[in-house]
């Protein structure tokens, strides 16, 4: 049994070391085939040009192709005040006693309805003895024009006698003097019916504007007063507002006013939807602390959503005479001393789909949104690069997706 036991051990220590040389030998086959792909790599790479290197490496870019203008138009928007058409405190013109107030805040009325009333007994009063001295007034009258007519029909005759000497010239002139004396005192009764009849009158008009009545239709905005307040002539007691007819009156540099043409219909924006205005009247006079001219524009169209008081925007576009090029404002980039910058591709003759960038210097004149309106160094049919400038430096070789 013994001898059987050393010729296994003897046979497994072959195995092994016929196990280890063929793995070795497998490694080192593998190292030379790494080492023969490695060189002939770096070989093939040596052998290419650095035009072809730089292609390899070339990022991917989108272009455009700018065209030249001579004009670019400028949106701007300005806000306005929606304004009622007429707003005034009503109050009555003489003093007295509030006794009745019919309307309140928010309320709707009409021209000529009634919106309060002052306490009428002393005017009643004053009616009644005013009527008294009318009627006085007017019985004086009669009875001095019932004199004038005796004292005339005296001075006819008498007139008559004093011709023929029948009586003496001195009782003439006493019939005549009476008679004069008589008529004055007509003037003075039918003046005195004249005066009573313009008091009840006047009175007639203190008795109607006892009633404040509105004086256009609107809304009721303020109610300063209750009943039982005793007023002063011209206190406000409703303050009222013509919210059907509403202007809006915007501030503009005068530039922009220039353009404006009264008649003109314009169209506002507010909380999301539109207001249809005919411009009114621009104002000649800046105002010195917002050194704006002031355009009125009269409402045409309201559906509703406006009120007195809130603010609505106005677009206006002018054209301004500068020659320059529209681009994306992904396609610049900042510069130095205040400009920006844009890159151009010029295109390898070569092979079209790769070229070189150009840093163009360039000063923006107005953004609209997502675009710039730029002049400097650029020509008309320039490709420029559109986006991903934050990749690129000035000389770099890419690859372009094709122009837009």
């Amino acid at each position: 049994m013994a001898p059987t036991q050393d010729v296994n051990t003897t046979d497994t220590a072959s195995f092994y070391s016929r196990y280890k040389f063929r793995l070795g030998f497998g490694m080192l086959i593998l190292v030379a085939l790494a080492g023969s792909v490695f060189f002939t790599r770096s070989a093939a790479l040596a052998n290419l040009n650095e035009d072809q290197i730089a292609r390899q490496r070339a990022l991917v870019v989108n272009t455009s192709t700018i065209t030249a203008v001579s004009q670019y138009q400028v949106k701007q928007k300005y806000a306005g005040s929606i304004v009622a058409g007429r707003e005034s405190d009503h109050g009555f013109d003489q003093a007295g006693l509030l006794v009745e107030v019919l309307v309140d805040a928010g309320d709707q009325v009409k021209k000529g309805d009634i919106l309060a009333r002052l306490d009428m007994r002393r005017l009643n009063a004053r009616g009644q003895e005013l009527e008294a001295a009318l009627a006085q007034a007017r019985a004086l009258n009669l009875e001095t024009q019932a004199l004038v007519d005796r004292a005339q029909a005296s001075f006819d005759r008498y007139a008559v006698l004093v011709d023929k000497q029948h009586i003496s010239q001195q009782k003439f002139d006493q019939v005549k003097f009476d008679l004069i004396a008589l008529k004055a005192r007509k003037t003075a009764a039918a003046a005195a019916v004249t005066g009573a009849e313009a008091a009840l009158s006047s009175l007639e008009i203190d008795r109607q504007l006892s009633a404040l009545t509105a004086r256009f239709d609107g809304s009721v905005i303020r109610r300063y007063l209750d009943e039982g307040s005793a007023l002063s002539a011209g206190t406000p007691v409703i303050r009222l507002i013509e919210d059907r007819t509403l202007e809006i009156h915007v501030g503009l540099p005068a530039a922009a006013a220039l353009s404006l043409v009264p008649g003109e219909h314009h169209i506002f924006t507010i909380h999301g939807g539109q207001i249809t205005t005919r411009l009114r009247s621009v104002l000649r006079r800046v105002d010195q602390s917002t050194r704006t001219v002031t355009a009125i524009f009269d409402v045409t169209d309201n559906p509703g959503n406006s009120r007195a008081g809130d603010l609505a925007q106005l677009a206006i576009t002018r054209t301004i005479q500068q020659a320059g090029f529209w681009l994306p404002s992904s396609a610049l980039a900042e510069s130095r001393r205040g400009l920006w910058s844009a890159y151009t591709l010029k295109a390898d003759q070569g092979s079209p789909d790769y070229g070189t960038l150009s840093r163009q210097e360039l000063q923006v004149l107005y953004t609209d949104s997502d675009r710039v309106f730029v002049r400097g160094t650029l020509q008309d049919g320039d490709r420029i690069i559109a986006n991903g400038l934050h990749r690129l430096v000035p000389g770099q070789m890419v690859r372009t997706l094709g122009a837009n």
